[in-house]
Formats: C-alpha cells, sequence, structure tokens
C-alpha cells in the first residue's frame, strides 16, 4: 500500500511538474465563472470535464513522459501492471476532482435555477462525475495503447471525442433528436451524460432501464478495456514508448 501511494504522489508530482494542474485549475476558474454568469452552462462545464478532459489529461501527460524518457521507470519485475495503471488512474481522477468542486462552488453562489428547481443531490452527483471520469481516463489509456505514435494517437483522440463525446453533449442540448438515444448507447460519453442530466434536470425524466444501462454498460466498457487492452499490452506500450527516439 504504502508503493501504491507513492507511485500516486510520483504521478500527481509529474502532472505538477508538466503544468497540467495550472491547466485544470484554468479551466475550471474559466468554466466557474461562466456557471455563475450564464446558468445554463452548468450541465456543459461537466459534460467536457467528464467527456474530454480526462482524454486531454492523458494525452498530454504520456507525451511529456515520452519525451523525457520517463515512461520506462514504471517497468519493474515486481511490480503488477494494475498497479501501476491504478496509480495513474488515481493521480488523474484526484486532479479531475478540482472541476468537480469548481462546479460545486459555482452552482452554490448562483442559486438561478438552472436546474428547473430540482434540488441537487451532489453526492450522487459527485458518484456519477466519479464514475464517468474513471471510465474516460480508462478509454484514454485504451487509446495511447492502440495507437502507440503521437501522431496517430492525436488523431485517436480527436476521432474519440468528436465522435463518441461531442454527440452526447448535441443531445443533452437538444440539438440532436430524442430518437438518437438508442444509438448513442454505444458512447460511454452519453452514458454518463444520462445519469448527470437526469440529477441535474428534472425535464428528461429517463427510463428506469437507460439508468441501469447507463450505469452497467460504463462498468462493463471499463472492465473490456482494462481485461483485453490495459491489463495484456500496457508495459509492451511502455517499452515501446520509453524506445521510440525523441524527435
Amino acid at each position: 500500500m504504502k508503493k501504491f501511494f507513492g507511485l500516486v504522489w510520483l504521478d500527481l508530482k509529474r502532472l505538477y511538474q508538466y503544468r497540467i494542474v495550472f491547466f485544470v485549475l484554468a479551466l475550471t476558474f474559466l468554466f466557474g465563472m461562466s456557471v455563475i454568469f450564464f446558468p445554463g452552462f452548468a450541465p456543459n462545464f461537466l459534460y467536457i470535464s467528464i467527456f474530454i478532459l480526462p482524454v486531454i489529461i492523458f494525452s498530454i501527460s504520456l507525451f511529456i513522459e515520452r519525451e523525457e524518457k520517463t515512461v520506462g521507470e514504471l517497468i519493474a519485475p515486481n511490480t503488477p501492471t494494475l498497479l501501476v495503471v491504478a496509480t495513474k488512474v488515481v493521480a488523474a481522477t484526484l486532479l479531475e476532482l478540482i472541476p468537480f468542486v469548481g462546479f460545486v462552488v459555482a452552482s452554490l453562489l448562483n442559486r438561478s435555477p438552472f436546474s428547473n428547481g430540482v434540488e441537487i443531490d451532489y453526492f450522487l452527483l459527485f458518484l456519477s462525475y466519479l464514475l464517468g471520469v474513471v471510465v474516460h481516463i480508462v478509454i484514454g489509456l485504451s487509446l495511447s495503447i492502440i495507437a502507440r505514435k503521437s501522431s496517430i494517437l492525436s488523431l485517436s483522440y480527436i476521432g474519440y471525442i468528436v465522435v463518441f463525446s461531442i454527440s452526447p453533449i448535441l443531445y443533452s442540448n437538444g440539438i440532436i433528436p430524442e430518437g438518437f438515444q438508442y444509438w448513442l448507447i454505444i458512447s460511454p460519453a452519453f452514458l454518463s451524460g444520462v445519469l448527470i442530466d437526469t440529477i441535474l434536470l428534472d425535464s428528461l425524466d429517463p427510463e428506469v432501464w437507460l439508468l441501469v444501462l447507463s450505469v452497467g454498460l460504463q462498468i462493463v466498457y471499463a472492465g473490456i478495456l482494462v481485461t483485453f487492452v490495459i491489463q495484456p499490452f500496457f508495459k509492451q506500450f511502455l517499452v515501446f514508448t520509453d524506445d521510440l527516439p525523441q524527435n
């Protein structure tokens, strides 16, 4: 356990060293001010924090680690793959708590009924937020492993954000017709958005089966990626990345 927390702390120090912490703080401040002055933006704050920000955090941090050749330091015969993965996921999740705290503070400062007068259950909101963030961190790491090269990685991230992240945001804002929700079920971002919308917006009133499916499929998607992508190929990814020549 001591080794685990040591690796988490080391990863947090890297995120601070790479200025990613300041990047998240700056975005949180901007989004928080948007929630205060434009209450209708509140759900979009959480959408971006869950669907897009975790992917960006992983892409930036892994790219810098590749350039500085520090990823190879994580490889050790007595260090299980899942332990290394867990430390990275926990460190990124802790960083992702900053936008959530910013949202809560901004929503409490602005008492306008941006949620149609619904009393927000912040505990349920936190659990939904946490689930969505962890799933998207796992997705970001999986995309890194699959793509390997930085050029392909960038295209993979852009493709995921455009296809799987932007569509649920458009749907939640009423731009995409409601009938498309059955097609969007394949998107983890949509499933996470269903939970967030249910807590923030009473007008949606989704079916119970959709709520259960939203929780269950997110867990299933994350489990599939960890089992078939991350666990078997993560250390190979570290070796491949660390052997790449610097540009």
